[in-house]
């Protein structure tokens, strides 16, 4: 899947998230956070989060594989 498709699928996942989170809590104040708005929220977050970290890791790679990382480290 293409960044731009994913972030923007964690965005709308995030919105159903918050909507389902505040719905819970509505209904029953009592739960706290543990409710299924919250884990929609936090697999958006892993989600949007992906690209970002996917070019960390690229990154790091590229820089270990470098000739020039034995003298700098």
């Amino acid at each position: 899947m293409d960044d731009a498709v994913l972030q923007r699928f964690a965005v709308v996942l995030a919105l159903v998230g918050v909507a389902l989170h505040v719905t819970s809590l509505a209904e029953n104040p009592s739960q706290g956070f543990v409710t299924v708005g919250f884990a929609v929220l936090l697999l958006a977050l892993a989600l949007g989060g992906a690209p970002v970290a996917r070019e960390l890791f690229e990154a790091d790679a590229t820089r270990a594989e470098s000739p020039d990382a034995d003298e700098q480290g």
